[in-house]
């Protein structure tokens, strides 16, 4: 499989910082690394153990032993820290280009798969879900995060509909729609595993979906 080099090598600098506002993007990678990762890796407990709401800069310092003012000087905002946290959770992921949209799709989501489960990408994003609801800085981190899982699977559907597996008119954020929504559905709604037998399921599905929008010509799936 022979990777579309669509992405830059960090998911932020390609995505993020076009919405996050300027005064509270990270800094430059500071001189003290390890002040930076302990900080990063003990915000990133708080987070998934209390919440946004958990991550301050004073805990942050009590935990890590970093000290306040180190940390000001290293992220400058509490947001900055929790772009950092995301960064850190995310994997920028090659667009792959397989010569079929299952092969590509397979790829994808095993990617996502392993992703999940080494660093709780999903618990992320239903974190960050809640609180953007009170905070529009925090909404644009999420919006980041969701373009960045959306990129690579819009990028597939494309490649598939050059290849007129799918329809070329068929509407692309419909397409993210049939393949996301079921994950996000059982993620966050039923809050239940996605096991190999129910992403097979979702993949046959999808597949047999869009490659009938070729076949009937049409725009949407006939529900």
């Amino acid at each position: 499989m022979n990777p579309v080099t669509f992405t830059a090598a960090n998911w932020l600098t390609a995505v993020a910082l076009n919405l996050i506002p300027l005064r509270w993007r990270p800094m430059a990678r500071p001189r003290s690394a390890s002040a930076h990762d302990a900080a990063v890796q003990t915000a990133t407990e708080l987070l998934f153990d209390q919440g946004v709401e958990g991550v301050t800069f004073e805990e942050v310092a009590a935990r890590s032993g970093v000290a306040r003012s180190t940390l000001y000087r290293h992220f400058g905002s509490k947001e900055a820290l929790l772009v950092a946290v995301a960064e850190s959770c995310l994997t920028p992921h090659p667009t792959p280009d397989s010569g079929s949209l299952e092969g590509d799709l397979r790829y994808l989501f095993e990617q996502f798969r392993l992703e999940d489960e080494q660093r709780r990408t999903l618990d992320l994003f239903a974190i960050l879900l809640d609180a953007a609801q009170r905070n529009a800085e925090l909404q644009a981190l999420l919006d980041a995060l969701i373009e960045e899982r959306r990129r690579p699977l819009r990028t597939v559907v494309q490649l598939a509909q050059l290849r007129g597996e799918v329809h070329p008119d068929f509407d692309l954020d419909t397409a993210l729609a049939l393949i996301i929504g079921p994950f996000t559905h059982q993620r966050l709604i039923d809050r239940a595993e996605t096991d190999s037998a129910f992403v097979e399921a979702i993949l046959t599905a999808v597949i047999a979906g869009l490659h009938a929008s070729a076949e009937r010509g049409s725009q949407r799936p006939v529900a």
